[in-house]
């Protein structure tokens, strides 16, 4: 009985590392979109763009919508 507690204990830490792991990466990945998005909606600015059509651009970028 001890052994099979010990072992779902074992699975469940595992489990558990695994989902940290993959929130991690998750929010790296986040991070890196934020950044990028960020840097093309200046770089829209920087080339004449309103903030309205920059805005619209990137969010139809970076959602997967074109642009």
């Amino acid at each position: 009985m001890n052994n099979l507690i010990d072992k779902k204990l074992a699975e469940m830490h595992e489990n558990n590392r695994t989902l940290e792991s993959t929130f991690f990466e998750q929010q790296k990945g986040l991070s890196m979109v934020v950044k990028q998005s960020r840097f093309v909606f200046d770089e829209c600015i920087a080339n004449g763009f309103t903030e309205d059509q920059a805005l619209k651009l990137v969010i139809g970028l970076f959602s997967g919508n074109g642009g």
